[in-house]
This record gives structure tokens, C-alpha cells and sequence, in this order.
């Protein structure tokens, strides 16, 4: 009969703590080498939840609400760069040590700028349909980032049905095979559809990391810094940040795998769940291999 204790530690756990005088929501389940999951502008913790139970099995999976999102307070900003510094100061406070970073999108550039201030201190990056690996960003973004003046989406969630309406017009541009997002997907967004604070973070997220030029922090030239794994998985139907930035990446790296998934689009660790883990799995032993053969 497994222990108590042992449970406990198997189960997922919903956090609260304060780091520099931010009340930080995250959640935590299993033990071991740290695994952390960062989402997309929009996003919240909750959508990793499902491969988060399935990476505990083998390692301690963080998933955090970041900065404005979630259960999360703000910060002073959403400067990508005030954002990484303070997921370092959140990595101490629950004491990580040399974390793999999985990010989705905007938490893929949050996780390069992480890995590119202390290349040291990670074990490993997943970069998943990232920001930061090129200019080009989805034009109907980009026009909602770069137009002066409050966003309707706030006032549009307010309306009936219209967090529905919202969260439908991501799926159509956002997934391949919208029909193959979960149920649970749905669920998720229409929480942060319905929150007035989440989506004014949301635009200005966008608009801290956007200019009239595309993206504004383009971080390829900075790629031949970062010795440890890089894995770039991308849908070749990704819609908002075109599949070419994870080939320019490719090229970029010193230690990079990429892999192009041909039915997915940018939701792709939703729309192609078993997909997704089954690369991160070969990934996370692959960092395991390349360890053990270093030493």
C-alpha cells in the first residue's frame, strides 16, 4: 500500500505564494528534476494541467499563472524583460534548481530571455510555436497590438455571449483542427475571456512586445549563446507565428532538435496533446542521456 506522503506528493497541488511583493499562483505535482510550463499571452496555468500530471510521473512539473493572468497579481509592467526577471526571483523563492523550461508562444520568449540571462542555471528549453524567433506575427494581432486607444475585448467579453465569441474566433485562427480542442481547452479560455483583468493584460502584453514592424524582441542573433538542449516544436499550420521562425532557430542553435507538426497549428500542445507529450517525453531523456554522458 503506498504511504501517505507518497501520494501527496503524486497529487496535484494548487500554490500561493508572494515573490517581491506579487501574490504568485502556480500549481506543482510530482518530484525530482524540475519541469517548468510557462503559457501564452491570454493563457493561463490551467491549460497544462493534463500534461503536467503526465510529466510528473518522472519529474517535479511546475505550471505558474504569469504576471496579470490568472489567480497572479501584475507587476509594475509587461515588459517581457521585467517578466523573465522576475520568474528568476519566483524560481528561488521555491527553491528550483536548473529547471527545463516548456514555453507556449509568448512563454516561449519569456523562457529564451530566461535561458539567454543565466544559461548556467537551465538544464533545457522547449520552445513551442515561440515569439522572439522572428518578426512576422499574425496581422490581425499585430493590428490590435500596435492600434492606440482601449480594446474593445474587454467590452465584447462583457456582452452576452461574448466570451463564446471570443474564445471561438481563437480556436478558428489558432488550431488547425479547432474540433480536435479539448473540452477542457474551452473551459480555460472562456475563464480568461471572462476576465476583464486578464484581457487588459492581454493587450498589454502584446502591445510591450509588438511595434509596427512585427515583434519586437527578435532574439535569433542571441540563439549561438545557449549550450544546453533546444527543442523547437512548431504546427506547420500555425497561423499566428509562421513555422519558418522554428527553421531559422534550427540554425541557429548549438544543441537543437526541431520538429514540424503537419496537422497543428499554434495551439498545438492542446490540439495535439499526444503528440506533444510524446516529443517532450524523447526530449526530457534526451537531456537526461546528454548529462549523463558529460560527466
Amino acid at each position: 500500500m503506498p504511504s501517505q506522503s507518497g501520494e501527496q506528493e503524486k497529487a496535484l497541488v494548487s500554490h500561493r505564494i508572494v515573490v517581491d511583493g506579487i501574490s504568485t499562483h502556480y500549481y506543482e505535482q510530482g518530484s525530482g528534476d524540475p519541469v517548468v510550463f510557462l503559457h501564452g499571452a491570454g493563457g493561463n496555468a490551467g491549460y497544462w494541467l493534463r500534461i503536467v500530471s503526465e510529466v510528473a510521473q518522472q519529474h517535479r512539473a511546475i505550471s505558474v499563472n504569469l504576471p496579470g493572468f490568472g489567480q497572479t497579481e501584475r507587476l509594475s509592467g509587461e515588459d517581457p524583460e521585467e517578466v523573465a526577471g522576475f520568474l528568476w526571483k519566483f524560481f528561488d523563492a521555491i527553491g528550483l534548481v536548473r529547471p527545463i523550461l516548456v514555453g507556449h508562444s509568448y512563454g516561449g520568449l519569456l523562457s529564451l530571455m530566461v535561458a539567454l540571462s543565466r544559461p548556467a542555471d537551465i538544464r533545457g528549453v522547449v520552445l513551442v510555436g515561440s515569439g522572439g524567433l522572428g518578426r512576422f506575427i499574425n496581422p490581425g494581432l499585430l493590428g490590435v497590438a500596435v492600434t492606440s486607444g482601449p480594446s474593445p475585448f474587454p467590452w465584447i467579453a462583457r456582452s452576452p455571449l461574448g466570451p463564446e465569441l471570443l474564445v471561438a474566433s481563437l480556436a478558428a485562427v489558432g488550431a488547425f483542427r479547432p474540433w480536435r480542442l479539448p473540452p477542457w481547452w474551452w473551459w480555460f479560455e472562456l475563464e480568461t475571456a471572462s476576465s476583464f483583468r486578464g484581457l487588459e493584460t492581454t493587450l498589454r502584453t502584446l502591445r510591450a512586445s509588438s511595434t509596427y514592424r512585427g515583434q519586437k524582441h527578435v532574439l535569433l542573433h542571441r540563439l549561438a549563446e545557449l549550450p544546453m538542449p533546444v527543442l523547437t516544436l512548431w504546427g506547420l499550420h500555425d497561423r499566428i507565428i509562421p513555422f519558418w521562425h522554428a527553421i531559422a532557430a534550427d540554425r541557429r542553435l548549438r544543441n537543437g532538435q526541431m520538429r514540424i507538426l503537419p496537422f497543428s497549428g499554434h495551439l498545438l500542445p492542446s490540439e495535439s496533446e499526444d503528440l506533444f507529450l510524446r516529443h517532450l517525453r524523447r526530449f526530457l531523456v534526451r537531456v537526461e542521456e546528454l548529462e549523463e554522458a558529460s560527466r
